[in-house]
């Protein structure tokens, strides 16, 4: 008995593995969004891209500073910048 449940949940997540994940996740973020509100599940949800974003910078070895500095200079006008 233990074995066939076993074999079932096996057999249930590598048939169309992606749609089930959709789905739960689907299901997750309409329950987040239920319980948390729309603004609050996009406004950490932003935070997470965020984090994805620095800590891929991290990763590669890149300079974050130098790059968010060069970023500022190219955005702000020249009134602005102090540096």
């Amino acid at each position: 008995m233990l074995e066939e449940v076993k074999n079932f949940i096996v057999n249930f997540f590598e048939e169309y593995r992606m749609r089930k994940i959709g789905f739960c996740f689907g299901i997750f973020l309409g329950v987040v969004i239920l319980i948390f509100g729309f603004w609050n599940t996009l406004f950490a949800f932003c935070c997470g891209v965020v984090g994805l974003y620095i800590g891929s910078k991290f990763d590669k070895g890149d300079d974050l500073i130098q790059e968010t500095l060069k970023l500022v200079e190219r955005l702000l006008p020249e009134k602005i910048q102090r540096w």
